[in-house]
């Protein structure tokens, strides 16, 4: 009976992905941002399939736009190309407020989701805003430095698609910023692997100098670093607090359709599952190892009106 909900669940599953590659040839913007996000954000592409048909090409387009402003940094090795791709960005946004649509598969998506709802230039301008934080390599001087990342850089993609819902739920509103901070934390540690790869620490200065680490130090023992480890688990802690008042607010959010909208919060909670399972050791294997239960913990959530 097990066996047989589960090949229920991966074909329903499978009958919203197939609804986004049907007719390709006549949506390949469309599918371009679809398979843009499938590749640099695999959690929110999955959650993006659950979500309302209303709502779910517009939040390709979206995230999209996100991945092209997220990648830049990692993308050129001169901070003034990097600049000059923001503006890019900014102009683009400008130019489409203008009904001028530039020869860009996400550019193309993003006009229609501008030209159909009456979304605040500013959010997009956030958006780009939070990724040039990055472009120096500073790191961030407090935690709650990065939590107003986390409100500009994911944050503003929900605000977003609340504009497009037409929500102007408060409870709703508080429930996506909760999980925009969460995301932007969590961020934090998800990259802090590749970050010392690239010779990089942009943990919170004011934590690490509280227990005398330096980038340095962390370079040269990350693993069996306690100190470092106190660290992520405050870290981790601040991110379970904004996980708890999102899903404070999960009984207040009415209809229960746009609760689908916090879907994300499920991969964020299977992460600092794991965080602490491996107990607060961030480049433990685990935590780097695509979660192939995902798809179905998403539907289950969808299926229960949870996140």
């Amino acid at each position: 009976m097990f066996c047989k909900r589960i090949r229920l669940l991966k074909c329903s599953f499978c009958k919203i992905r197939q609804q986004h590659t049907a007719q390709k040839s006549t949506q390949s913007t469309a599918e371009f941002c679809l398979q843009s996000v499938k590749r640099t954000d695999y959690e929110h592409y999955l959650s993006n399939l659950f979500l309302p048909e209303k709502l779910r090409s517009h939040a390709f387009a979206i995230r999209a736009f996100n991945s092209e402003i997220a990648g830049v940094r990692d993308s050129v090795s001169d901070k003034t190309i990097g600049l000059m791709r923001f503006n890019f960005w900014r102009s683009t946004i400008d130019k489409l407020y203008e009904g001028e649509v530039p020869q860009h598969p996400v550019a193309i998506e993003l006009y229609k989701t501008i030209k159909q709802h009456d979304v605040p230039k500013k959010l997009f301008y956030r958006l780009i805003e939070a990724r040039e934080h990055f472009i120096s390599d500073v790191p961030f001087e407090s935690l709650q430095q990065a939590e107003e990342y986390g409100d500009l850089a994911f944050g503003s993609v929900y605000l977003i698609l609340l504009n497009i819902l037409q929500n102007q739920s408060g409870h709703l509103k508080h429930a996506v910023q909760s999980l925009g901070k969460l995301e932007g934390v969590l961020t934090l540690l998800r990259a802090a692997p590749y970050h010392l790869r690239q010779r990089r620490v942009l943990l919170p200065t004011d934590l690490l100098m509280e227990r005398d680490l330096s980038a340095e130090e962390i370079m040269r023992n990350p693993v069996d670093n306690e100190p470092l480890r106190e660290v992520v688990e405050i870290i981790g802690s601040r991110a379970q607090e904004h996980l708890n008042n999102a899903r404070f607010r999960m009984g207040y959010i009415l209809p229960t359709s746009d609760r689908l909208l916090l879907l994300p919060a499920v991969s964020a909670d299977q992460y600092l599952d794991t965080l602490s399972k491996c107990d607060c050791n961030v480049f433990d294997a685990k935590l780097n190892r695509r979660n192939s239960m995902l798809p179905l913990l998403l539907y289950w959530n969808k299926f229960r009106n949870k996140y």
